[in-house]
């Protein structure tokens, strides 16, 4: 599949659209930002072939963040659209001054944003949601290199249960392999 050229404008409006929805609330910074944009564009490439912004994304310590995430945060702020500054911690904090425009995307793009950010800002910390976007793509990647969408598809098959695992250590005693 070959995803819609990146568009940077609709990276910004996602993220202006998010912030102005979760941005104010206590916890949610940089790390649960870039984890709503992730999941919303990923998801939605698996589901239509088209990724909502087209933006590449790259790994990073805390998971993937768009490539350039950075570059469009400041340019909300210089906008005046946004407000960022640094909390108590490491992380960003950030507080939507004008309402976004939600016209820029589908009603199925916003239903999709809209789920991922009750799902990481309502279920998870920073440290919670960086372990659920911590998978298998995720780890094969290096540092700063890009993340395809379909690596979310990517996963490490689970581990057995008590009783798989004893009937297979049986079945190699069996084979005279232990």
């Amino acid at each position: 599949m070959v995803d819609r050229p990146y568009d940077r404008e609709r990276l910004k409006h996602l993220f202006h659209y998010v912030i102005w929805v979760a941005g104010a609330r206590a916890g949610f910074g940089a790390t649960k930002l870039y984890k709503v944009a992730w999941f919303s564009d990923a998801r939605r490439f698996v589901l239509t072939g088209q990724s909502i912004t087209g933006a590449p994304y790259i790994r990073e310590k805390h998971g993937p963040i768009p490539r350039d995430g950075i570059i469009v945060r400041n340019q909300l702020a210089a906008e005046r659209l946004i407000e960022q500054w640094r909390g108590t911690g490491d992380e960003w904090v950030f507080k939507g001054i004008v309402p976004p425009d939600r016209n820029i995307f589908h009603p199925d793009e916003l239903k999709e944003i809209d789920i991922w950010i009750k799902e990481i800002d309502g279920k998870h910390t920073a440290t919670t949601v960086s372990d659920l976007s911590h998978d298998y793509g995720w780890e094969i990647a290096a540092m700063k290199e890009p993340l395809p969408f379909h690596s979310i598809l990517a996963g490490r098959g689970r581990e057995p249960t008590a009783v798989e695992a004893a009937r297979l250590r049986n079945r190699a005693k069996e084979l005279g392999l232990l």
